[in-house]
């Protein structure tokens, strides 16, 4: 039995220790995967801390600990995917004051925020599927069991994102480099 396993049969039988340092250990990881999901800092901090409170709600319902990666994962996309749906759901305006960007000679900020928006431009799940896959770095059948769908439709989705990416011509330069 591992650690990370040890420390989930711990918090099913409700430690609230072990559960804080599950919390304290997935934090990063999951921290990334609501980000590149959410790409707004305020509603990955709600979608995370959504995901924690239902995990913790939910463990008793995980008969095997050793599968916690996994189950967790799940809980964060579907947190995260509902933030997004209830952030589309606001009806209320909110106002940005515009600011003057700075002149950016090397192009680095144009690129950047040319990716973030194309990235934007995906359906939540396939931003979900390339943060696990490339933003977490997970095998593909680690990116499916965390999605709840087949490997072979868990491929098929990360390669027309990915080709939806490469076919803008704002991001040629991503190839580039």
């Amino acid at each position: 039995m591992t650690d990370r396993t040890g420390l989930v049969a711990a918090a099913r039988a409700r430690d609230r220790g072990a559960f804080e340092r599950l919390v304290a250990t997935e934090t990063p990881d999951a921290w990334r995967l609501t980000y590149s999901i959410l790409r707004s800092t305020p509603d990955a901090e709600d979608a995370l801390q959504e995901a924690f409170v239902s995990a913790w709600m939910r463990l008793p319902d995980l008969r095997e600990p050793e599968r916690w990666a996994g189950w967790f994962r799940r809980i964060v996309v579907s947190a995260a995917i509902d933030q997004y749906r209830r952030r589309r759901r606001r009806t209320l305006a909110s106002f940005i004051r515009r600011v003057e960007p700075v002149p950016d000679t090397s192009g680095a900020f144009e690129l950047r925020e040319a990716l973030d928006a194309e990235l934007a431009s995906l359906d939540p799940i396939d931003r979900a599927l390339l943060a696990l896959r490339y933003g977490l770095d997970l095998e593909m059948p680690d990116v499916a069991e965390a999605l709840g769908m087949p490997v072979g439709t868990a491929k098929s989705r990360v390669h027309r994102a990915l080709r939806r990416l490469r076919r803008r011509e704002s991001l040629d330069a991503l190839t580039e480099m």
